[in-house]
């Protein structure tokens, strides 16, 4: 009688080269690399008239305003964006825009978040304004208009690589984003991209 049966070795190569040949569905994940958005005020838009008097921006003068909910779009998928590398979960941040520094309004890192790398298109987040304090006035309370929207889309092509920072700075120009309407000051914001850096790996 005939043996058909083939060796216990080729047997098992032929499994190990089939192994090696199968795509099994699991791939190494990339790491991340980090994106940065920075939120600093025009340093041209430094006055505002409020009935008929002009008001200068001074030191100890603020402007709240409310951050939250970021988010990076590529495609119709999003990374969330957190207010620091160590954040576990999105918090709202209230940040003083007109806060100054050495006579130059202070520049806010609003979000530096571990994201997926690859290319990304658009940016999008909350901002909501709380009350306007100028030096010899009372407090403005400052709202949205009615029905707004408080979330900011903002298109910008940029791209993100593993291990690597791309930071993302934002004007927002403080008091052109106010404006009067009959007894009520809304907070419409003006907004813009200065410039998309790529810094490097994180030290």
């Amino acid at each position: 009688m005939k043996n058909n049966k083939l060796p216990v070795g080729f047997l098992h190569l032929l499994f190990i080269l089939l192994l090696l040949n199968c795509d099994t569905g699991i791939e190494p994940s990339p790491d991340p690399g980090i994106l940065r958005i920075t939120l600093q005020s025009d340093p041209t838009d430094t006055f505002i008239v409020i009935v008929k008097d002009t008001f200068v921006v001074a030191e100890k003068d603020s402007f709240g305003v409310t951050v939250f909910q970021g988010r990076a779009y590529s495609g119709d998928t999003y990374a969330i964006l957190y207010p620091t590398l160590t954040s576990y979960k999105q918090q709202d941040r209230i940040y003083n825009i007109i806060r100054r520094e050495k006579a130059r309004y202070r520049q806010f890192t609003i979000f530096e978040t571990y994201v997926p790398p690859g290319r990304y298109h658009r940016i999008q987040f909350g901002l909501k304004a709380h009350t306007l304090k100028l030096k010899n006035f009372d407090e403005i309370k400052v709202e949205a208009p009615a029905n707004a929207n408080p979330i900011v889309t903002l298109s910008v092509d940029f791209r993100v690589e593993q291990d690597q920072i791309t930071e993302i700075n934002l004007y927002i120009k403080p008091f052109q984003s106010v404006q009067r309407y009959r007894d009520i000051y809304q907070f419409i914001p003006r907004l813009e991209i200065v410039r998309v850096q790529y810094l490097g790996r994180k030290n």
